[in-house]
């Protein structure tokens, strides 16, 4: 590590759970839900300056459609959204969504970015991310539930109607 605000060299080190990243991907087990996270360093872009911020990486098979991100800037509480899984794949290869969450790609000496730019409100905050990190975390989702399947998908609704225990 450089002691940058992230690394865009980070490797697959993610996927192996070493290093500045902590993955925490589960195998598939029957009709389960089955979550993805994953723990890495974004850089908050604010006036001119990157801070670094913890953040966590979410995905559950039992909402196929959606990604969760939570940033820990140090205090409480800690700050989560939830958006699209297609969203943060279409925003890998161009500039996508609109309203209050829109993500976008970009390339600095030859490291890829993702940008993120959230909106509450009357503020907005955007974040840069490490590429790497996000594609090892989308292929991970898609490992779980492709991409296109989400509605074929047996999420928690599908536990509503089985038998309980009394």
């Amino acid at each position: 590590m450089s002691g940058k605000v992230f690394d865009t060299d980070d490797g697959p080190e993610c996927a192996h759970g070493a290093g500045r990243h902590r993955w925490d991907g589960h195998a598939r087990r029957g009709d389960e839900p089955e979550p993805v996270t994953c723990r890495t360093v974004v850089a908050l872009l604010e006036e001119g300056a990157a801070l670094p911020v913890t953040t966590d990486l979410r995905y559950d098979s039992a909402e196929p459609y959606s990604v969760f991100m939570a940033f820990n800037a140090g205090s409480d509480p800690v700050v989560e959204w939830e958006f699209g899984r297609e969203l943060l794949a279409s925003g890998r290869r161009r500039l996508d969504g609109f309203g209050d969450v829109q993500v976008w790609p970009d390339e600095i000496r030859g490291h890829g970015l993702v940008y993120l730019s959230f909106r509450s409100g009357r503020e907005t905050f955007v974040v840069a991310a490490s590429a790497v990190v996000i594609d090892e975390f989308l292929t991970s989702t898609f490992d779980v539930v492709p991409l296109g399947q989400e509605g074929s998908f047996p999420g928690l609704e599908s536990f509503a109607g089985k038998e309980s225990f009394d």
